[in-house]
């Protein structure tokens, strides 16, 4: 990462701009008394002699358009985002780049509580470790194969870590009704194709594949009641939460936290059922026995569409199922701690800034974990706009995590971003479209008691807005070429 001065400093932009200036004044001054020299001749001979001329000289402050704009637009902008993120100046971060070129900074290191955020490091790690194809499969197996359609005994639905298994009831209830889902009547219809008519035992949800804690140890204890995270599981439906029928008109909106995998398996019978096959027995929870046969299976979504999915919604559910399974792929156990260790050495490998960076879950609903603005920048840095990674960004007014934020005629349909919101934290990253023609890469997190809550971070989004205030590239750039006996540009422009 380049190194970025502090807010108020003058920029590089400015600098830059100053030196070339003198370089440019030097150089043509110094080449026009050359070109005098050679052979004598006076100016006037020489224009005659040329077919057209150059409106704007080669060595022409208008040749560095970018730069001159900067220098007026760069400052600007910095005071306009200025205690936008949080009251207090100590506890937050920005870091604004234009086509790369640093534009704002501040305290790029400093790192800070991310919140949701968090998700575009910890993305990078599952897209790195497990590549965008891979898939999470889940396999309904039994003590033996059916015969005649009749599976005798119990069927073991085996859960793979696919986080995205949806009732219907349950998709009502997202705030984003575009959000992408997985109907867990596929499983039924994989039966059905098998030629299973009966099971003439239960159903048993086997989620054996991670450990069985159900929330990260480090989380404060009001989370195990919260709605935005259900309990972490390899086989859940509806993200473990009850309340939610397969049907809309059965859904109750009154969600808690149940035991995912017997919730699965009696989701399963229910929808089994409606699909013309018999469960003579009832739901339970145990382990698949050992040598049994696959009755049949269902694949996730590809791995980018999971990432997407998260970042889009900014899904806990899916960070943390994805953390584990990182942990056992990485680390041969399907823990939330061997996923972060395997997740810090991903990113390591990556060549991120990794100093400062403490991560304490997959989410960023720790508000202990730690990250410093300049990683987050990193990130986006490596992966641009049009990658796994960053093509699901929220889109603001239109859909994710920003569908009802920033939906002023300035931002909406403008400002890309994952959020990352907590009682303490505010913060967004991505990029923003801004109205003066600018394509800004954007990091601002701030700590810190705020009652404004999320308006802190939409602040800070609609003061990028603003970005270039100063003259148009098209007033400072190069002017067209004179054709041959016209006279010198107009002078009074800037040159």
């Amino acid at each position: 990462m380049p190194t970025r001065p502090p807010l108020g400093a003058r920029t590089p932009t400015a600098l830059v701009a100053t030196v070339l200036l003198v370089v440019i004044a030097l150089l043509a001054v110094i080449g026009g008394g050359e070109a005098g020299a050679q052979d004598g001749t006076s100016d006037s001979s020489v224009e005659a002699a040329a077919p057209a001329s150059l409106a704007t000289p080669v060595l022409s402050a208008r040749r560095i358009p970018w730069l001159l704009q900067g220098a007026v637009a760069d400052p600007v902008l910095a005071d306009a985002i200025s205690g936008t993120i949080d009251r207090n100046p100590a506890t937050w971060c920005a870091l604004v780049e234009d086509r790369g070129r640093p534009v704002v900074d501040v305290h790029p290191d400093l790192a800070l509580a991310p919140a949701s955020v968090q998700k575009l490091l910890t993305g990078a790690a599952f897209l790195e470790a497990f590549g965008p194809d891979h898939t999470l499969r889940t396999v309904l197996v039994a003590a033996q194969g059916p015969v005649d359609g009749v599976v005798e005994g119990d069927l073991f639905v085996v859960g793979g870590g696919d986080p995205l298994f949806t009732t219907a009831g349950y998709q009502e209830a997202f705030d984003d009704p575009g959000q992408p889902s997985v109907d867990p009547a596929v499983l039924a219809d994989a039966l059905v194709a098998a030629g299973v008519t009966r099971i003439r035992g239960g159903v048993v949800g086997d989620d054996s594949r991670y450990d069985a804690e159900r929330w990260v140890s480090t989380w404060p204890n009001r989370y195990r009641s919260d709605p935005s995270i259900g309990p972490i599981s390899a086989l859940a439906i509806n993200d473990g939460f009850t309340g939610y029928a397969a049907a809309p008109e059965r859904a109750n909106p009154n969600r808690r936290a149940g035991d995912p995998p017997l919730l699965a398996a009696e989701t399963l019978i229910t929808i089994f059922e409606a699909k013309g096959i018999a469960v003579d027995g009832g739901p339970s929870t145990g382990v698949a026995p050992e040598g049994a046969t696959e009755v049949a299976g269902v694949d996730s979504l590809p791995m980018r569409d999971l990432v997407g999915e998260m970042v889009l919604a900014s899904d806990n559910n899916t960070a943390e199922m994805l953390l584990k399974e990182l942990g056992l792929a990485r680390k041969g156990q399907g823990s939330s701690a061997a996923g972060l260790a395997a997740a810090t050495e991903v990113l390591s490998g990556l060549g991120l800034p990794v100093e400062g960076m403490a991560l304490r879950d997959g989410s960023g609903l720790d508000p202990e974990s730690r990250v410093p603005c300049a990683a987050v920048m990193a990130v986006l840095d490596r992966y641009g706009r049009a990658s796994d990674l960053t093509t699901h960004l929220a889109e603001a007014g239109r859909t994710g995590t920003l569908r009802l934020r920033l939906g002023g005629e300035d931002t909406v349909g403008r400002v890309f971003a994952k959020t990352g919101t907590l009682n303490t934290v505010n913060g967004l990253a991505g990029w923003a479209e801004t109205q003066g023609g600018a394509v800004l890469q954007f990091v601002g997190i701030g700590n810190g008691v705020d009652p404004r809550g999320r308006g802190a971070s939409d602040a800070f989004a609609r003061a990028l807005m603003t970005y270039p205030e100063g003259p148009s590239v098209q007033v400072l750039g190069p002017l067209p070429v004179l054709p041959a006996g016209s006279g010198p540009p107009d002078t009074t422009a800037p040159g």
